[in-house]
């Protein structure tokens, strides 16, 4: 069986945007806005026992603003005006380890966003 690059990774990403709108939907009573959070880190001793990736999934409700950090997705949700919506100021990619041939060396393809965030949390040395 063969796989696309990123072929799980989409997969997954769906699978979490899906998880944190049963969040918010678990949470609908709620009259307080708040944010969901949402992080992933490998299980090592599961991963080790199985010879296999396990990951230990973390979805979260958070009533004040949470700081960014890398590797974690965030959303607002207020029921009372009906918002749903994800938050990629709070939101980092994760920290996956890119093969250097995948990456670009074209300045069109950078992301002063990343970088911005990446700098401020002292993820990224200039």
């Amino acid at each position: 069986m063969t796989q696309e690059l990123g072929e799980s990774r989409e997969k997954w990403g769906w699978d979490v945007w899906h998880m944190a709108e049963d969040f918010a939907n678990n949470m609908k009573s709620e009259e307080r806005p708040f944010y969901i959070v949402y992080a992933a880190k490998q299980d090592k001793f599961q991963s080790q026992r199985l010879k296999t990736g396990v990951y230990k999934q973390t979805i979260k409700a958070y009533f004040t603003r949470p700081a960014a950090m890398l590797g974690i997705l965030v959303w607002y949700v207020d029921n009372k005006v009906g918002k749903f919506e994800f938050v990629p100021e709070l939101s980092a990619p994760p920290d996956i380890p890119l093969d250097p041939s995948l990456l670009s060396d074209k300045a069109s393809d950078a992301s002063t966003r990343v970088m911005e965030q990446g700098q401020k949390l002292g993820t990224i040395l200039s």
